[in-house]
């Protein structure tokens, strides 16, 4: 049997309503015909901001002086996404993907799926995502990170905002919070510019 791969929009589409689709994975699941992967990628920190441009401003000298980001190796790595195969018998076996750079599908996993699918411990069986290319790895890692800033940035304003009692030390600090994370949003996207330079030059080479 082949494996039909999709993602969270197409498996509901499959079904009549959304609750279908929830009870046909928890159903499986209960058969003991479901398999639930959780997929890492290394964390990267930043350790060297960009340099000013030089005089001459051209893009050979913007993209040799950009951040800096290591991966270090006791650093615990970070979510990529989570993968439910669904074993079928007399059919194909469907194959989901929850990327953590899609909001909605995380979320609906962990409303509906996390606590049935998990172990007695609460976890899934981890691997590491297969990507060999250090450039594709760094980026797909830094584009998560770029990600979940969005999202604590979008929260925390909405705290700010929605609390007109907040102390005033916890107002500065979620403000400074605010632009530490909208800084090294600025720095991961210079060092993606850079990282898609590599990768779509050596292609053409």
């Amino acid at each position: 049997m082949d494996t039909i791969t999709c993602n969270l929009e197409t498996f509901i589409t499959m079904f009549a309503t959304e609750s279908d689709a929830i009870d046909y994975i928890l159903l499986a699941h209960d058969d003991e015909r479901v398999e639930t992967t959780e997929y890492t990628i290394p964390y990267y920190t930043m350790v060297s901001p960009s340099k000013p441009q030089t005089d001459t401003g051209s893009e050979y000298d913007r993209l040799a002086q950009p951040p800096r980001f290591i991966a270090y190796s006791d650093y615990a790595p970070q979510l990529h996404s989570y993968e439910v195969r669904i074993a079928n018998p007399d059919s194909n076996d469907i194959l989901i993907e929850f990327p953590r750079t899609c909001f909605k599908s995380m979320t609906w996993f962990s409303k509906h799926l996390i606590n049935r699918l998990c172990d007695q411990l609460g976890e899934f069986e981890e691997h590491e995502i297969n990507i060999t290319d250090e450039y594709v790895l760094e980026r797909t890692a830094l584009d998560i990170q770029r990600e979940i800033n969005f999202r604590r940035i979008h929260k925390t304003r909405q705290a700010v905002v929605g609390n007109e009692y907040m102390a005033i030390a916890q107002f500065e600090q979620n403000c400074r919070d605010v632009v530490a994370m909208l800084d090294e949003n600025k720095a991961i996207r210079e060092r993606i510019e850079y990282l898609d330079y590599i990768i779509e030059n050596r292609q053409i080479a």
